[in-house]
């Protein structure tokens, strides 16, 4: 008993490290689950496809301006 007494405050963080060592095991095997889900959707490959559309059309915007203002330089008279 004055084992217990005398070295409570160790036996208590120990305790902590123990269950804090618990719970993020099982976070970490959740997020696991999390990712192998993700893939077997193949998420990146239309999140690839999705962001070549974006910019392609980003760099359809960019031309169409480029054109407007080659057109308003050439009414301007520049």
């Amino acid at each position: 008993m004055d084992v217990i007494t005398e070295h409570w405050h160790q036996i208590v963080f120990i305790l902590g490290l123990i269950v804090v060592a618990v719970k993020l095991t099982a976070q970490v095997k959740e997020i696991q689950k999390d990712l192998d889900n993700i893939e077997k959707r193949d998420t990146y490959v239309e999140t690839v496809k999705l962001r070549t559309e974006v910019d392609l059309n980003s760099k359809q915007v960019s031309a169409l301006w480029s054109m407007v203002n080659n057109l308003r330089d050439r009414l301007n008279g520049k």
